[in-house]
């Protein structure tokens, strides 16, 4: 099951960022919120992004593969495309001045695969209950 490997691989990252997160808020003093003058603002804004993403992109993946209308190295092109795209976006974020190039191409990375994930799934939807 491929879809299983891309959601091992969204979990241990997602650990890294939690840590990350946890170790930020350590470090400045901060057990809620975004402390004073927003110090860790932009890791738990990352760290929230993920979590919004990686639901979405590991459900339509997993729906696209049990379809069996797509050949797995379309998936694991989707399923790349879009982790690769997470780590940009997080390194865009971790890093002590925000790296607009690596979030730009963080959120291509994110958005372009789940809308060709979002229409193949539609596709098969269609293809399975009128014919089309």
């Amino acid at each position: 099951m491929i879809t299983a490997l891309y959601t091992s691989l969204f979990v241990f990252f997602y650990m890294k960022i939690t840590i990350d997160v946890i170790k930020a808020r350590r470090k400045n003093l901060v057990s809620t919120g975004y402390g004073p003058d927003g110090v860790i603002r932009d890791i738990v804004s990352a760290h929230a992004n993920f979590s919004s993403y990686a639901p979405l992109t590991l459900i339509m993946l997993f729906l696209l593969e049990s379809s069996h209308h797509l050949p797995g190295f379309v998936i694991h092109i989707l399923g790349v495309m879009t982790f690769l795209g997470r780590v940009f976006h997080f390194q865009a974020f971790s890093s002590k001045k925000m790296n607009f190039k690596k979030r730009v191409l963080g959120m291509q990375l994110t958005i372009f695969p789940m809308i060709l994930m979002a229409i193949g799934c539609l596709y098969i939807y269609l293809k399975t209950t009128i014919g089309f």
